[in-house]
Order: structure tokens, then sequence, then C-alpha cells
């Protein structure tokens, strides 16, 4: 099966990486009948990050439908995690998932990824992540 990449619109923003020691990025799609194992690339962060918290706010996506939240590294580098975040969970009702994972440091520029499971889903999801800009 192919599985489809969807670059979402916040793809293009710029992620903060300056003085401050806490960071947010916030990654938004709206989703069309996307089908099971398609990936959506929200936003992207800098090698060096320290991801701290991740939250999830998805609509009503459809029967059966789960997301995973996680990410690739931008380079091909091996060590990438769809799950890293959030594990598959249900997304049939509309609500906000939070993540219980431990920080996790990227070792190279990464997108952070939601990756469809369980049915199509069509509706919006917004991810919030917390992060320390540290550099590599």
């Amino acid at each position: 099966d192919q599985m489809a990449t969807i670059n979402a619109f916040t793809l293009q923003d710029i992620a903060y990486s300056g003085e401050a020691p806490l960071a947010v990025a916030h990654g938004s799609a709206t989703l069309a009948a996307a089908a099971i194992n398609d990936k959506v690339r929200l936003s992207k962060v800098f090698a060096g990050t320290k991801v701290m918290d991740v939250k999830l706010v998805n609509a009503a996506l459809g029967a059966s439908t789960t997301v995973k939240l996680g990410f690739e590294y931008a380079n091909g580098e091996a060590g990438s995690n769809d799950a890293a975040f959030i594990p598959a969970t249900s997304t049939v009702s509309a609500g906000a998932i939070r993540s219980n994972a431990a920080p996790v440091f990227l070792d190279y520029d990464a997108y952070i990824t939601a990756t469809v499971g369980g049915g199509a889903a069509t509706g919006k999801i917004d991810v919030v992540l917390t992060y320390e800009p540290r550099g590599k």
C-alpha cells in the first residue's frame, strides 16, 4: 500500500530558536478523507530541539479513526519515531490528547508528524509543541 504524505500549510512557519529557554510551535491541517497510514507533516524543528510537551487537538475525524504523533528526520537519518509523543489514539470524538512521553531530544532537523490509522480521517487537527531550542 502506498501512503500519502500531506504537507500542512504550517510546515512553512519559521520555528523560533533564539535566546528564550522554551519555544512553542503550532502545526495545523484539515484532513479530507486522509487514508490509513497517511502521514501529515505539521511543522519542522531544528537539530538539537528538546521536545518537552505535545498536545493534539482534534475534531471528530470519523468512525474508527486514530492518530499517532511523532517525528521523522528531514534528512532520512535513522531514528525517526512516528509515535514518539502520542501512540495511536482514538479521534472518533473531538477532544485534546496530551503526550505522556518523557522529553525527546532530536538529533537532526525533524518534521513533527501525525499518522492516520483505523479509518479515513476528515476534519481539523492542531498540534502544539513546547520545546527547548538547544542547538547542536
